[in-house]
């Protein structure tokens, strides 16, 4: 059974790096990336490809997905009507604040990037490319989300994020960033106090972002997060007010018709 659940845990694992950015990738870098030896890797993408989940160029040799995860996924969404449901709410808000407003979903352990809606007008435009699990101690929508939780917890999930290590390649790490436990407690303490995150050029250089939580309205349990990020000369902190106002108004529409049955837990990353 324990060997099962590694190859389980493997497969999700490929499944997840493939998935960034759609890009056709080495044996050699998808190996280093999930800590395998060649061999082992080159077995898994065999499998995986023989089920139909992974391709390889033939004449580069490089694997990618196929559209087998995409299209599953668009029939799930479908499935449970949450598209539909939600982006609107969202196009209203970013209409409103005339910047770029994002969603994630809770899923396990980590957030994933939902959906957005782009409010601003064209010129001084934040316009990033979201996909994948959200940074957690970076982001504002993963400081909000981890300060409904223990410190413990918190820290715990902050940690296998990443926080106190040198960043990845690709992974949303600004100049302002925090690197210590210490200053993560802090800053879980100070979004508990304001209610809502706050992400100060912490996952990209010369942007700000604020973000809340969202809760189911029959359990209050909270199913996403959501926020409002722009350039720094835009938002000013003095906004923080009036955005955050705006996220926990939408919020709260989000929650009341957020489906009952739980589909957003169970979205394909």
């Amino acid at each position: 059974m324990r060997l099962v659940k590694g190859l389980l845990e493997r497969c999700l694992e490929l499944i997840e790096l493939l998935a960034v950015n759609a890009q056709w990738r080495r044996m050699s870098e998808i190996a280093d990336a999930l800590g395998l030896q060649k061999g082992p890797a080159h077995r898994l993408l065999h499998e995986m490809a023989a089920l139909g989940w992974v391709e390889q160029d033939a004449d580069t040799e490089r694997y990618r997905l196929t559209l087998k995860l995409a299209l599953l996924g668009q029939q799930y969404l479908r499935g449970t009507g949450l598209s539909g449901l939600v982006q609107p709410i969202l196009d209203k808000a970013a209409g409103q604040c005339h910047e770029f407003v994002a969603l994630t979903v809770v899923q396990g352990n980590a957030l994933h990037w939902f959906t957005s809606s782009q409010g601003a007008p064209p010129g001084l435009m934040y316009q990033p490319s979201l996909s994948g699990r959200a940074m957690l101690y970076t982001t504002a929508n993963g400081k909000v989300w981890l300060s409904t939780m223990s410190d413990e917890e918190a820290i715990r999930l902050a940690l296998k994020n990443g926080l106190g290590r040198s960043a990845r390649e690709g992974e949303a790490v600004g100049p302002r960033a925090l690197r210590t436990v210490d200053e993560m407690l802090r800053e879980l303490a100070a979004t508990r106090a304001r209610g809502y995150g706050v992400a100060d050029e912490e996952a990209a250089r010369g942007v700000r972002a604020i973000a809340v939580a969202v809760r189911a309205f029959d359990d209050q349990r909270v199913v996403a997060t959501m926020s409002v990020a722009g350039p720094l000369l835009r938002m000013d902190p003095a906004r923080d007010q009036e955005l955050s106002a705006l996220l926990q108004q939408t919020a709260s529409t989000l929650g009341m018709v957020w489906p009952r049955n739980g589909p957003p837990q169970e979205v394909l990353a």
